[in-house]
Order: C-alpha cells, then sequence, then structure tokens
C-alpha cells in the first residue's frame, strides 16, 4: 500500500510537470478542463489552480489512503490512536481496513467510469501533440507575419529602445482579446530582457511565446539563437537557425549566423575575405570596426559616417564609454550631445549626456538630465541606475542598478545572468576571465595605460619549458633507467611513452583553449594571469561609474531591434599578429596622454549634495537645451498606452514612410533604402 500511494503521488505530479512543460488540454467526455494551453504556459493563476486540483483531487485521496494505513500498521506510534475507549484496538484496525477499501474501491469505481466515458475520445488523445519543445516547428513551416495594433506597439516601444514602455505595458490595464494580450505581454518581457543583456531570461521567455504560437514565431527563434551567441554556445544557436523559414529578401538569419561562426575563429568557417561579401550592412561595418578597435584598444568609433540607424547610434554610444574610461570626457560629452541631437528620445544618449557631465564635474546638469528622463521613463532600469549614482535611492535589486552600487554580494548573482556584461566580471573575485570573454574593450583603459597588448600568445620562456626542458627530462629519465637496468629496449619504450604523453597533453590544451564557453574558458583564463601580472585587473575605482549602461559589443539587428553579444578578447586571433616592440612604439603617445589627463567619475555621489553644493549659474534654460542647443533641442515625450482599435486581429495596414523612417546609407558610390 505504502508503495502504491508513493507511486501515485509521483504520477500525479508528473502529469502536472508534462501539463506545465506541454501545455495542452487533455480531458475525454467526462475530463475536466482546467485552463487553454496557452494559460497553463503562461499564467501562473491557471498553474496554481492545476496544483491545487492536483493536490486536493488525486494526490489528496492518496495522502488520505497513506495516513490510514500508517494508523493501521502502527497505531501505537501516531498521536490519537487511543482516542476512543469504546472500541479495543482490534476493532479499531478492522474499522480501519475496511475504510481503507472502501476508499480504494470507491477510487477505482470513480477512475473506470471515467475511463469507459473517455474511450469516445481515444482518436482525439492519440493526436494530441505536447509541447515539450516548444523550439521546433510542428505544424508545417509557415512564418508569422501577420500582426496588429497591440504587437505593432511593443514592437515600435522595442525599435526605439523603449523598456520603460514595454515594462509599463506588462502591467497596464488594456482592454483587449485576453489570449492577444497575453501573448504579447510575454513578447515584451522577451524584449525587454533581451535588450538588458539577461539572457538565459529572454530565451526562456522567447520559449514561452513560441509554445503559445504552437513554435511559430521566427523574431522569438531569432532571439533564442541570439542569446545562445551572447552565452557563447553556439552550437545551441546553430541548432535553433536550422528551424527558421527565411524570405529570399531576409538577410537577418544568415547575419546572426555568420556571426555564429565569426565568434569562433577555430573552426574556419568564415575568414575575412566573407566580410567583404555584405555590401553596405551596418553590422559586418561595425565587426571589421570591432577587429581593429580591438587591436589597438581605440575608443573612437568611425560608423556614425557611413550608417545613419540605430546600430549606428548604439556603437557610437558605447564609443562614448571607451572615450570616457580613456579620460577624454571632454570629447566623450560632444559625442552623446550630439547623439541626442540625431535621436531626441534616446535614453542611452541623455543618460551618456549626463555621466559625461558628471565626470566634467557639472553635477547640476546632470541632475537636471536625470530630471527630464524620470519624467518620461521612470520604469527604465537604466535611469533608476543613474538615479543611484547621483546619489538617490534606487533598487539594488534591479541588475543595473546593482552593477552602480550594490555590494559584491548583490552582483554576483548576475554574473550567469549577463554573460554579455563583462562589468559583471570585474566585480566579482576571479571572474577576469568571464570579463575579457564578454566585452574585452571594459580593460581597454588599464591595458593603455600599462602598456599591454591584446595578443594572445605564448612566451618563449614557456616554449622552451613546453618543447625543450620537458623533452629533455622524459629523455633523462630514459637515461637513468637505462644506466640502473642496462635494459636499452625497456628505457626507450618509457621515454618513447612520456613524449608521446607529453605530445598528447600540449595538444589537449591547444583543443581546451579554443572551446567556445562562457565560463573558465581556458584561453581567457591564461590571458586574465597574463593581465593580472601586468597589473590590468579593472579596478574600479579608476574606471568611470555608469559605463555599464553604455558599454556594447557586436550588435546584432533583428527585426528592427538592437542586441549586444559581446566583444570576446579571442577574437584577436582574426587579426594580423603584431610584434610587441612595434605595438608599444605605437601607443606610448596615447599612453602619455592617458596618465596625464584626469580620472573620470568613479563613485556615486554623496547623498544630499546639493544642499552643500549650489547650483554655478542661475537660468531658466534646462541643461539639455543648452548643450544641445535651442535650435536642435527636442524635448522627450513619454510613449501612452495603446487604446483598443476596430478589427483587433487583422493584418497591419500598410502606410507609406515618413522621410524620418528613411535609413539612407551612402557607401561606395551607392545609395540604398532599408
Amino acid at each position: 500500500m505504502l508503495n502504491v500511494s508513493v507511486v501515485g503521488l509521483a504520477l500525479i505530479f508528473e502529469m502536472i510537470r508534462n501539463l506545465f512543460l506541454g501545455g495542452q488540454v487533455i480531458g475525454g467526455i467526462g475530463g475536466v478542463v482546467l485552463g487553454q494551453p496557452r494559460e497553463i504556459r503562461a499564467e501562473s493563476i491557471v498553474q496554481s489552480r492545476i496544483i491545487a486540483f492536483g493536490l486536493a483531487g488525486f494526490a489528496g485521496y492518496s495522502v488520505l489512503l497513506l495516513i490510514m494505513q500508517v494508523y493501521k500498521e502502527w497505531a501505537e506510534l501516531m498521536p490519537y490512536a487511543n482516542s476512543s475507549q469504546f472500541l479495543t484496538s482490534s476493532q479499531v484496525e478492522l474499522m480501519l481496513l475496511q475504510e481503507t477499501w472502501n476508499f480504494i474501491a470507491v477510487g477505482q469505481g470513480v477512475f473506470i467510469l471515467t475511463w469507459l466515458l473517455s474511450i469516445g475520445r481515444w482518436n482525439t488523445v492519440g493526436t494530441t501533440k505536447f509541447d515539450l519543445a516548444p523550439d521546433e516547428r510542428r505544424s508545417g513551416a509557415a512564418r508569422t507575419v501577420s500582426g496588429n495594433w497591440i504587437r505593432d506597439y511593443v514592437l515600435r516601444a522595442a525599435i526605439d529602445d523603449d523598456i520603460a514602455t514595454l515594462r509599463r505595458f506588462q502591467t497596464d490595464s488594456i482592454s483587449a482579446d485576453e489570449s492577444l494580450l497575453r501573448l504579447e505581454r510575454t513578447r515584451a518581457r522577451m524584449f525587454e530582457y533581451a535588450m538588458r543583456g539577461l539572457w538565459p531570461n529572454a530565451i526562456e521567455t522567447a520559449k514561452t511565446v513560441l509554445a503559445q504560437q504552437g513554435g511559430e514565431d521566427d523574431e522569438a527563434r531569432m532571439i533564442i539563437a541570439v542569446g545562445h551567441i551572447a552565452s557563447r554556445r553556439l552550437d545551441a544557436a546553430k541548432v535553433t537557425l536550422k528551424g527558421l523559414i527565411m524570405d529570399d529578401n531576409d538577410e537577418e538569419p544568415e547575419l546572426v549566423e555568420f556571426v555564429s561562426e565569426w565568434l569562433d575563429p577555430w573552426a574556419d568557417r568564415v575568414t575575412d575575405d566573407d566580410l567583404y561579401d555584405w555590401e553596405n550592412e551596418a553590422t559586418i561595418d561595425h565587426i571589421k570596426e570591432l577587429q581593429s578597435k580591438l587591436e589597438s584598444w581605440d575608443p573612437i568609433s568611425e560608423i556614425g559616417h557611413v550608417h545613419r540607424n540605430r546600430l549606428a547610434h548604439i556603437a557610437l554610444i558605447s564609443s562614448v564609454a571607451q572615450l570616457r574610461a580613456q579620460r577624454r570626457s571632454e570629447e566623450a560629452l560632444q559625442l552623446a550631445v550630439g547623439l541626442v541631437r540625431r535621436y531626441p528620445n534616446s535614453v542611452r544618449a541623455r543618460i551618456a549626456s549626463a555621466l559625461c557631465s558628471l565626470d566634467i564635474g557639472e553635477w547640476h546638469d546632470a541632475l537636471e538630465i536625470f530630471r527630464d528622463l524620470q519624467q518620461v521613463s521612470p520604469e527604465d532600469p537604466r535611469v533608476m541606475a543613474l538615479s543611484s549614482i547621483l546619489g538617490l535611492k534606487a533598487d539594488v535589486n534591479e541588475f543595473e542598478v546593482a552593477l552602480s552600487v550594490g555590494s559584491v554580494a548583490d552582483k554576483k548573482p548576475w554574473l550567469d545572468q549577463a554573460p554579455a556584461n563583462a562589468y559583471v566580471g570585474l566585480a566579482v573575485k576571479g571572474g577576469m576571465d568571464e570579463a575579457l570573454n564578454a566585452n574585452a574593450l571594459a580593460v581597454a583603459h588599464e591595458a593603455v595605460e600599462r602598456m599591454v597588448p591584446p595578443h594572445i600568445s605564448i612566451s618563449f620562456a614557456q616554449l622552451a619549458v613546453r618543447w625543450f626542458l620537458l623533452p629533455l627530462v622524459w629523455l633523462s629519465i630514459g637515461a637513468v633507467i637505462l644506466l640502473e637496468s642496462g635494459n636499452s629496449q625497456y628505457a626507450g619504450f618509457v621515454s618513447l611513452i612520456l613524449l608521446l604523453s607529453h605530445g598528447a597533453v600540449v595538444r589537449f590544451k591547444n583543443q581546451a583553449g579554443r572551446e567556445v564557453k562562457h565560463r573558465n574558458q581556458p584561453l581567457m583564463v591564461m590571458m586574465a594571469n597574463r593581465f593580472r601580472k601586468n597589473q590590468v585587473v579593472g579596478d574600479p575605482s579608476r574606471a568611470p561609474i555608469g559605463n555599464h549602461l553604455l558599454m556594447s559589443g557586436i550588435l546584432i539587428e533583428v527585426g528592427g531591434i538592437i542586441f549586444d553579444v559581446g566583444l570576446p578578447l579571442w577574437l584577436i586571433d582574426r587579426n594580423r599578429p603584431m610584434r610587441e616592440r612595434a605595438w608599444k612604439s605605437f601607443m606610448i603617445e596615447r599612453m602619455k596622454t592617458l596618465r596625464d589627463s584626469d580620472l573620470p567619475r568613479t563613485q556615486p555621489l554623496p547623498n544630499r549634495w546639493w544642499l552643500r553644493r549650489p547650483k554655478p549659474y542661475n537660468s531658466d534654460i534646462p541643461a539639455m537645451e543648452r548643450l544641445v542647443g535651442s535650435v536642435h533641442y527636442r524635448p522627450m515625450h513619454r510613449t501612452e498606452p495603446p487604446t483598443q482599435k476596430p478589427n483587433v486581429k487583422g493584418p497591419p495596414k500598410m502606410t507609406k514612410k515618413t522621410p524620418g523612417d528613411l535609413n539612407v546609407k551612402f557607401r561606395r558610390g551607392s545609395v540604398t533604402e532599408r
């Protein structure tokens, strides 16, 4: 009886687990439908209803039988076993036995009756398809192209890098179809996680979006692939991309696959020549520029002269972060102000302007810029992080706030959640290799100051030990054996085995160093040790505060939305090797300039500093308007929640592009519109 009860409980919880994973309705004529497939997958209320039904119905029945059997067998050990004064122990045992079998009989009778009623639905149950692998397409190769007004609202917010709108949409009360609203809120959460760089959460949420649509959402599938690339799981990214259905003019899946192969320089699937197969493509031009910047730790980006789109905008904001780190705050402020002039509603650009104002000592300007952001995007975690930097209170449970003002204990849990953000690794003890894996540009300022090139190479001392000293030791062991035993065959055999084992170990270490993964990548561990020996340690007291809000690596565009997958240091293997002496002679002037410059702001401002530091000027003109110029200044506007429109589930209307939506690129004498 105990075994039957335990197995029954296990089967019940396994059924509930399959319902959560599969997200399907299982029930015959006498069955009970507790929730629709989308609700089971996405709604916590429906999930709790299923758990309550399983515990109160099936599991409660099994537990009751288990308790009755325990009282029958070990009554002397159970409480209240002797509470009845009118029955003997044998009579109590007989009564419990009878009631137990009565419960069993009733339960089996209900089960048999339900099973008989369900026979008519046998074919339906046999054709039920579970969603245990939501990233697989199950109903033919069909690409989802139809949209709705809610989806357009979510996509517009994601394309505009408006995380605050995405977060408001997940909690606002909106009158619309519940299933459609549930799906789009899950999609908004997916975009939010991916744009913040929280890739494991983004992948899991994207799988939920796929499950809610029967596996037919190529946009979610692309985000899963990009998330695997950012997590350095390139094989998983390639498997995900195999299920995509591509249009003839759709280059995004090919670009994602190209980036996946580019991040593995030892597989020889793509080479530098393949970069020139793409003409006038912002992602490819950005990769070319990053490869050259990685060689010389160059903070300047020239992509803005070629492309004027969102990808170039975010790449230039990353250039602002690198200029701040290399103590060129005036240049960084000019670049940030120019980006605000181009994209007035960009939260990133305004945060960059505020941080640069802190670097040059204009604290009140930074505070005014923050107040403008606070009025429009208070839900944005990047704005919360800026408030914490300015000495205001913010929720340290938010990822961006934790990196700004949190302790090491607050930052450490995010190491696996943000694999493409180098500043988490720099804040954690022993995380230097993860930082170089995520984005090597985060330590570029220290590398320039200490004159440390990014080259991945073995020193002459290590080569001498590996290929001269150790083989000589193995041969010496064979010689000692020969002198002691006089058996030349045995001595030669031992020396040969030692030499072959040495060669196998060296080969294994070389192959392990070329394994692409996020944590403890051997090549990055070796480079981290080399950097530490040269005093490049990612010291937060010498790095500008808030740079984690601006820095980015390789950028990938999916449906007009820009995602950051980082820039691992091992990509330097794709560049032509440069002699260290020549590199140092090339970098000597930059090193001197950096050392002679003042440090940027590296610590949060003290609490209530504005009471002790009066405003140095009296002016009613907002700080951002004064920096940008009255002619070019445009205030930020808050995106209002959507209102219900007719034909909710119909396809979107085709509208003519406005001049502001045109993305005109000038390159090699050609003009294209994308």
